[in-house]
């Protein structure tokens, strides 16, 4: 059975197709998470949205860590990690924002996002396998771009930044989510982890309610079946 797991932040951990996914691994910092890096040993794939710590986080740990790890991200963000780091342009899954690649049968895309971003243009991404469909925003203000992006990947989730300040609020995500149109819930995430995020999920909840979609507050390190 697929499944999600929220572990703090904007790191979210997918197992589809029997394949385990880290999203954003934001781990050793990140005050909310609950799992160490050795979790992620037997990993498939890493995405990432964006070079902001928070977001990369501890991509290049897991990566030499884990030999058989693939990251999927920006171009100008790998070639970056290649000649910062060192990792092998081999073991990266080149692409920008567009279309979809296959990942062992798992459909990738990235997705604009509007944000700010060092080594290259911040996304969001979207993730399909066993008939389901996630979208996972990154970090974003508010954008018209995302009713085309409801309409092109018809999520079954979204996951959806809500802190404020640097990203939307819970009202603006509330606008979000009325043009994502995710089919079975959407997720708050980027959120609570400092004062400056700081605030209450269930104002998004009773927001999204209202507009007849289903709310899915999770606690850092809870799964719920896809």
């Amino acid at each position: 059975m697929p499944q999600l797991r929220w572990l703090g932040h904007a790191a979210t951990e997918l197992d589809l197709s029997g394949k385990k996914i880290i999203i954003d691994p934001f781990i050793k910092e990140n005050p909310m998470c609950p799992i160490k890096l050795s979790y992620f040993n037997d990993f498939d794939l890493i995405i990432v949205t964006h070079d902001h710590y928070d977001h990369l986080g501890d991509t290049v740990e897991i990566m030499t860590m884990n030999k058989n790890i693939m990251l999927y991200a920006t171009y100008d963000l790998e070639v970056y990690l290649n000649k910062e780091f060192k990792i092998p342009m081999e073991r990266m899954i080149p692409a920008n924002i567009g279309g979809s690649v296959d990942f062992n049968g798992i459909k990738l895309a990235l997705t604009q996002a509007i944000h700010s971003s060092e080594h290259s243009d911040p996304t969001g991404t979207v993730v399909s396998a066993d008939n389901v469909t996630i979208y996972h925003a990154g970090d974003t203000g508010l954008f018209e771009g995302m009713k085309l992006i409801g309409e092109v990947f018809q999520p079954d989730y979204a996951l959806l930044p809500i802190g404020g300040r640097f990203t939307m609020d819970p009202k603006q995500a509330s606008f979000a989510v009325d043009m994502i149109k995710p089919k079975k819930g959407v997720i708050p995430i980027h959120y609570n982890t400092w004062d400056l995020i700081k605030v209450d999920p269930n104002e998004f909840s009773r927001l999204v309610s209202s507009k007849g979609y289903k709310p899915i507050v999770l606690q850092p390190g809870e799964s719920i079946e896809l």
